[in-house]
């Protein structure tokens, strides 16, 4: 690869990289390590593979078509609003649950590290109000404050795993009998470890059309690197944790499977408070970096739905659009971060694997001009359009307390 594909590889990664991943141990910690790595490695290939049917959906159209063009196209306008509107619920789903994972977080750090006691509502107008004022400064300021929080957090997530070695135990990474029937509510918040789809216009566009190939390997590999980024991390948490017990993910799954509970649980069962440190950090900036740019993403959209100029007074109604709703939400459901995440799972499902099989098939019908074509029939459709049924199945019956939860 040259410079320009490794630059490529490493968006599409930090795209997926990101405060979601905090939710994967506390979601997986009933399946068990081996469950979780092959519940992982399954999701992966398929979201992937579904990647490469938007990369030729997306090269059977102009350089930076966007999905809603597309789906107007091969759907009418029904298709067009149905992606816009998930794309929005998506990005306030996101908002919703990094408010409220960001809450418990800086709660947590405040009362450990500087016995400072501030209510999770405080924290996350506060957490809200910041993130909201680099956003509405401008683009460049969002991208500044990334580019540097980012770099910081790939630094301490090294520092992390190599100091933590000592306290990941064997016997806490052991699966139980019955564990694999916890698969049902964690695929979903899985699936969200995976999203880099709407990127694909954009690689697209900044790869050029003409390198197929090239596009095809930055998707790849660019998954592959959060998935061994995931399965590290759901090793150095599963096993450095019990799973039972006063301390443990149980009694985290008992107080609302909350980000800043889990933190609480390890800086009793690991005595070294550098590792304590290291982790509370990763999950701040985490935190941090990941609503800082779904906000923006989701600042953009209504800015266009609505018709919304740059001027103040617009950007300024876009911004109480854009922030308010999750906020309140936050208030109202505290420990939504997992809830919001399964939520988020339903909108990427129909952005990230139905729509991708449906365009492919409507296009394949049509007479269109092939610059890629991914390795695939009607029945490999008909099994990854089934799966994503499954994703919307299994989140409807979680949020309704039908499968095996955890707890």
């Amino acid at each position: 690869m040259n410079k320009k594909a490794i630059g490529a590889t490493l968006l599409i990664s930090g795209t997926m990289l990101g405060a979601g991943m905090l939710a994967l141990p506390l979601i997986s910690a009933g399946l068990g390590i081996y469950n979780a790595i092959i519940l992982l490695t399954v999701l992966w290939a398929v979201m992937t593979y579904t990647g490469l049917m938007l990369l030729e959906v997306c090269l059977n159209y102009p350089t930076g078509t966007g999905f809603e063009a597309i789906a107007y196209d091969l759907f009418g306008k029904p298709g067009k609003w149905v992606i816009h509107l998930s794309l929005l619920l998506l990005l306030y789903a996101l908002s919703c649950a990094y408010i409220a994972g960001a809450s418990s977080i800086y709660k947590s750090d405040l009362t450990d590290y500087f016995h400072i006691s501030v209510p999770s509502h405080v924290i996350a107008i506060i957490f809200t109000l910041i993130i909201a004022t680099i956003v509405f400064i401008s683009t460049k300021a969002v991208d500044m404050a990334n580019r540097v929080l980012f770099s910081t957090n790939i630094v301490i997530f090294l520092t992390l795993v190599i100091t933590i070695i000592p306290f990941i135990h064997g016997r806490f990474l052991v699966n139980i009998n019955d564990s694999s029937k916890y698969a049902f509510a964690a695929i979903p918040v899985f699936i969200t470890a995976f999203g880099f789809h709407g990127s694909v216009p954009s690689m697209v566009k900044y790869i050029g059309r003409e390198h197929p190939k090239t596009l095809r390997n930055i998707f790849i590999a660019g998954g592959l690197i959060p998935l061994v980024v995931y399965i590290v991390w759901e090793i150095t948490m599963l096993g450095s944790l019990p799973r039972f017990g006063n301390h443990s993910f149980q009694y985290i799954a008992q107080h609302g499977s909350n980000v800043g509970v889990m933190l609480q649980q390890m800086q009793i069962f690991i005595q070294e408070k550098s590792i304590i440190y290291l982790i509370g950090a990763f999950s701040s900036i985490a935190m941090f970096t990941s609503y800082l740019c779904v906000s923006l993403g989701l600042f953009d959209s209504l800015a266009s739905t609505f018709k919304h100029g740059n001027n103040t007074k617009d950007r300024l109604i876009t911004a109480v659009l854009c922030y308010l709703p999750p906020l309140v939400f936050t208030l109202v459901y505290p420990n939504g971060f997992v809830p919001a995440l399964g939520a988020a799972a339903i909108f990427l499902t129909i952005l990230a694997i139905l729509f991708p099989v449906l365009a492919l098939r409507k296009l394949r019908g049509k007479q269109h001009q092939i610059e890629y074509n991914v390795a695939t029939n009607n029945i490999a459709l008909f099994v990854v359009g089934l799966i994503g049924l499954q994703v919307i199945i299994n989140q409807i019956l979680t949020l309704n307390n039908a499968v095996p939860i955890f707890n």
